[in-house]
């Protein structure tokens, strides 16, 4: 069994009754997503997670979601995802690949591999950056080395920000017209700004470990505000006992939609030691935009391409207590600037993060790179 999420079923050719040529693009992830895309079906969640898949059907793209669990017992798959690293062990199904013209994965470096090596035409292998540059590093180590035979030979690659594509073009010039900026988007029909009264309240979202909750923390103390944190909790067991103004919640989708409602401002602080993830606060950002919520974030060059400082949101030094608690002030305090900062950011996100005008881009770039291969559909 193969998932997709398709709104439509293609049109029919009104001359000759035949279905249209539809591109087809396998999606990988690093964990099961088969549970996240039946809520999704149920209207749930939101599909902004599987970058383009649940939409893609809408430009003509068949988009499906390639898994372990469709083809083996759960209880093997268990054993697969235990002992296999990510990179790998999407080889335990790579005969299901060869139906595709595209696979789409961020992740499956060894998988990727395999396929490089092997002398097949199809299918094509995008990768989708979230911090390539960053595995790349000085390219003096054998597995960076590797690694940048891999991208030197994708077939293209969709970034999460304008500078990743800039770096990389200078680095790959053979690929300068294969390498494009598409954020993933946010749905603006889920995320929905609410007239409600703001309570005295600050967001941190995210469950990744590189949030850097300690220069937070000390930012806000004596500021008479609540912190409402969104995380597992064993990433705040260094902080405890937590300081008296920090809340963890656990929201489900639709309740988040809500808890931005009610937040007067959201923070993204990010801790960019690990050098593992530049793109990392990328889902928050955009959904904290779409919401019209004012926005203080750690400056990354990944965030430089969504947030101009001063004018939908304000960008911050990494660690930097001071500057961090002087936004959080400035935001807390100036109703004015607060209610400017977020009507620029929900202006901004309905032109450049809308997810279906993001979709239509990321289509219109696998038909570009389908005639550059000489793909025809039939």
């Amino acid at each position: 069994m193969i998932l997709s999420l398709s709104m439509n079923t293609g049109y029919t050719d009104a001359k000759n009754n035949s279905k249209p040529k539809r591109l087809r693009v396998g999606y990988l992830f690093a964990g099961s997503r088969l549970q996240a895309l039946e809520r999704v079906r149920r209207g749930e969640n939101h599909g902004a997670g599987f970058w383009g898949m649940c939409h893609l059907d809408q430009f003509n793209i068949q988009a499906d979601l390639i898994e372990l669990e469709q083809v083996y017992p759960r209880w093997f798959c268990r054993i697969i995802r235990r002992y296999v690293p990510a990179y790998w062990s999407h080889l335990f199904i790579f005969w299901r690949f060869f139906s595709y013209d595209f696979i789409f994965a961020s992740t499956g470096f060894g998988t990727q591999l395999f396929f490089t090596l092997l002398p097949m035409k199809r299918p094509f292998w995008v990768m989708y950056d979230f911090n390539i540059t960053g595995f790349l590093g000085t390219g003096r180590l054998f597995r960076q080395k590797l690694f940048a035979f891999l991208v030197k030979r994708s077939a293209g690659i969709v970034t999460l920000s304008q500078k990743e594509v800039e770096m990389l073009k200078a680095r790959f010039p053979r690929l300068v017209d294969k390498i494009v900026f598409i954020p993933f988007g946010a749905d603006t029909s889920f995320f929905v700004p609410r007239p409600v009264s703001e309570e005295r309240s600050i967001l941190a979202i995210g469950t990744d470990p590189d949030r850097d909750y300690k220069t937070l923390f000390a930012a806000c103390e004596g500021l008479n505000l609540s912190v409402i944190v969104t995380t597992r909790p064993d990433r705040l067991t260094p902080f405890n006992p937590l300081p008296s103004f920090v809340r963890i919640e656990s929201y489900s989708p639709k309740e988040l939609v809500e808890a931005y409602n009610r937040a007067a401002a959201v923070v993204i602080p990010l801790n960019t030691s690990r050098r593992l993830n530049d793109a990392m606060g990328c889902s928050t950002v955009h959904e904290a935009l779409i919401m019209g919520k004012a926005t203080i974030a750690t400056r990354t060059f990944t965030l430089e391409s969504y947030i101009t400082s001063g004018e939908n949101g304000l960008l911050v030094e990494e660690g930097n207590v001071k500057e961090l608690r002087d936004a959080i002030v400035s935001v807390m305090t100036d109703d004015r600037f607060r209610a400017r900062l977020a009507k620029n950011a929900r202006t901004y996100a309905l032109t450049h993060l809308e997810i279906t005008s993001c979709t239509e881009r990321l289509a219109a770039f696998f038909k570009q790179l389908a005639h550059v291969y000489g793909i025809t559909r039939s």
